[in-house]
């Protein structure tokens, strides 16, 4: 194993720590684990790489409907699911905080 420094804002830094203790994990492994999701190249046999990558949440979905020739995000995911693959989990924060303001529209109305 190597050290690396990093320079991020000290409130992302609290913030990392705040989710990985929350979640039982230390905010080395938090950047390791994304490390190694973006780093990854697992191409699927008959399948183009950008759709597999999109699958994996390597590829954004802009550069994955324009590199297919796309219209929309519909076309997208019945491309994904003729070859079997599910869209990208969003970020366990991502779903943390539409879980939130769930909550609080749901508490509003």
């Amino acid at each position: 194993m190597r050290n690396t420094t990093f320079n991020l804002p000290e409130d992302l830094i609290a913030r990392a720590k705040a989710y990985a203790a929350r979640n039982g994990t230390s905010v080395t492994a938090i950047i390791r684990d994304h490390l190694e999701a973006v780093t990854a190249s697992r191409p699927v046999e008959g399948v183009p790489d950008v759709l597999t990558g999109y699958a994996e949440g390597l590829v954004t979905r802009e550069d994955t409907l324009s590199a297919l020739g796309l219209r929309d995000y519909a076309e997208l995911l019945v491309v994904l699911g003729d070859h079997d693959l599910v869209p990208p989990r969003p970020p366990e924060h991502e779903i943390e905080n539409q879980a939130v303001a769930f909550e609080r529209l749901w508490r509003s109305a």
